[in-house]
């Protein structure tokens, strides 16, 4: 990915919050954790964007998640090992 440098003022209060989401891996930059935040945002928007967009309701959605995990799980049992 193509990265180029950039200054902006952040509140240390948010880069506080962000770091201490990301407890893994304290030695991350002050640039790596904000990058990481927003791309989980940007991640949480598209996903709230696409839920918007869906022409399921709630119980369909379910029910279609669920046959989905037991169709993979009946892949995996009927796999050699």
């Amino acid at each position: 990915m193509a990265t180029r440098r950039i200054s902006l003022p952040l509140d240390e209060e948010l880069i506080r919050r962000a770091r201490q989401q990301d407890v893994a891996a304290p030695d991350k930059s002050d640039a790596q954790v904000v990058e990481d935040a927003l791309a989980v945002y940007l991640g949480m928007k598209a996903l709230d964007d696409a839920r918007t967009q869906g022409t399921l309701t709630p119980d369909e959605a379910d029910r279609l998640a669920v046959e989905e995990v037991r169709a993979v799980r009946q892949a995996r049992r009927r796999r050699p090992a």
